[in-house]
């Protein structure tokens, strides 16, 4: 090897041990930013020259080292697991908070529970059925069914104003994903520039692989990645995100007065989300939260016909016949019939005319508690939704239990270990001062030579 071939090693030495400390200092300053991936350099030797054999020896000399690139330390496979995680318990952890809404909407037990204001109201009446002629008894009566019937409109109208929240949940989601959509296709565009020139885009990768996390968390979404390095992102079959920078939104259609968003393709195709944040969200607005309002229609239509048919059957204090003692289509409008509710003498407590006396018909209507259409059902529907959410809750603490053991094995591959950063920036030091040595010797037999050939 010629003195200027040596020169020309070391100073590769020195190029590629200066690249790899500027690599370990790089990780060492990412050590807790969210979502880096830790970097490696990689060395490689370079062959000897072409034409080294016209010296005629069988000793050839290599060229040194090189950098061939930089990578990342990604499994991804486990990053596949990890989306898949999170995707769950993201799902789960919204399915939990609509349902924590819910038992908040329904607050069993307590003094202030549908189930504490229906015993109250079947109360009155076995109260009442004692003393049919106390204007006292039938004052109580009157103000406990208000109660009742206020308490039961209030939780409907809460129950539809979780729905109105859920919906408004969701279509903040479906803009978030249309902007990380966005997003992805930009980092695409720069990450596909610089590859294409030979360069490696780490740190644009993870970015983009933060983004799709994220996308991965609120729908079933799925990715695909070019030669060029892009990352092609597929929902519901339809392109999100393509190549070459470009993007289909999701289009939001503003609700109608009562209404909800609806969400579609540009094609009008109404999107359809399976897994993910965004469907649990879509389950809870469109489905449960519904049937939760019809289960207390339900309710409240068989408390208002159960009652009303017995109060007809009965006279009040002046002998006449009863009249329906609510009125209303349904949990949102029940009320006690305003002429009752005015002259609380309208109640018809006895079973036969002209016996003020007489509380049969009160007794028959107290006798209607636990009626399976009423009491029953309200308690099935607060059992229904405590075990839903205890379930709920239990699959949130599994979800994150599997996502932090996949974290960790994750920081594991891919974290930056301050450690072995140290000990690889103090190996690339030393190799790097071995190499400056080298070129002083180097540069002492050149100057020693040139003395020679002055001399």
């Amino acid at each position: 090897m010629s003195t200027f071939a040596a020169i020309e090693l070391l100073r590769r030495a020195l190029s590629a041990h200066q690249r790899a400390m500027d690599v370990s200092g790089h990780n060492v300053a990412n050590a807790n930013t969210p979502g880096f991936t830790r970097q490696e350099v990689v060395l490689s030797s370079v062959p000897p020259a072409a034409g080294s054999s016209r010296f005629r020896t069988t000793l050839l000399v290599g060229g040194g080292v090189q950098v061939s690139g930089v990578r990342q330390a990604r499994n991804e496979f486990l990053d596949r697991q990890l989306r898949e995680a999170r995707q769950a318990h993201a799902e789960a952890q919204a399915r939990l908070d609509y349902l924590a809404q819910v038992e908040a909407a329904l607050p069993e037990p307590s003094d202030s529970g549908l189930g504490e204001l229906l015993a109250r109201f079947w109360n009155a009446w076995q109260e009442l059925s004692l003393s049919p002629e106390s204007g006292a008894a039938r004052t109580a009566l009157v103000q406990q069914a208000s109660v009742l019937v206020d308490a039961l409109r209030q939780t409907y109208n809460r129950v539809e104003e979780l729905r109105q929240h859920t919906d408004a949940v969701a279509a903040g989601h479906v803009r978030e994903l249309n902007a990380l959509a966005a997003e992805v296709a930009a980092l695409n565009v720069e990450v596909a520039r610089l590859e294409v020139s030979g360069q490696r885009a780490l740190d644009l990768r993870d970015r983009r692989e933060q983004l799709l996390a994220r996308l991965h968390q609120l729908a079933d979404v799925s990715s695909v990645e070019t030669d060029t390095g892009e990352v092609l992102v597929f929902l519901q079959g339809r392109e999100l995100v393509g190549p070459a920078g470009r993007t289909t939104a999701v289009q939001i259609q503003a609700p109608v007065p009562g209404g909800v968003h609806t969400f579609q393709w540009p094609d009008g195709t109404p999107l359809q989300v399976r897994r993910g944040e965004l469907a649990a969200v879509l389950q809870a607005r469109d489905v449960d939260a519904p049937d939760l309002a019809s289960r207390l229609d339900a309710l409240a239509v068989n408390l208002r016909d159960a009652v009303n048919a017995l109060h007809t059957m009965g006279y009040d204090l002046s002998g006449s016949p009863g009249e329906p003692f609510f009125v209303g289509s349904g949990a949102a409008n029940l009320q006690v019939n305003p002429t009752v509710r005015a002259d609380p003498s309208r109640v018809a407590a006895a079973d036969a005319p002209g016996e003020p006396g007489n509380g049969a018909q009160a007794l028959a209507i107290a006798q209607l508690r636990g009626l399976p259409a009423v009491d029953g059902a309200y308690q099935a529907l607060v059992a229904e939704v405590g075990v839903r959410a205890r379930e709920a809750r239990r699959q949130v603490e599994l979800r994150a239990l599997l996502t932090d053991q996949l974290q960790l094995r994750r920081e594991a591959t891919s974290g930056v270990s301050l450690d072995e950063e140290m000990a690889n920036m103090l190996r690339s030091q030393h190799a790097y001062d071995a190499a400056a040595r080298m070129v002083r010797t180097v540069d002492e037999m050149v100057r020693t030579l040139l003395d020679m050939v002055g001399r």
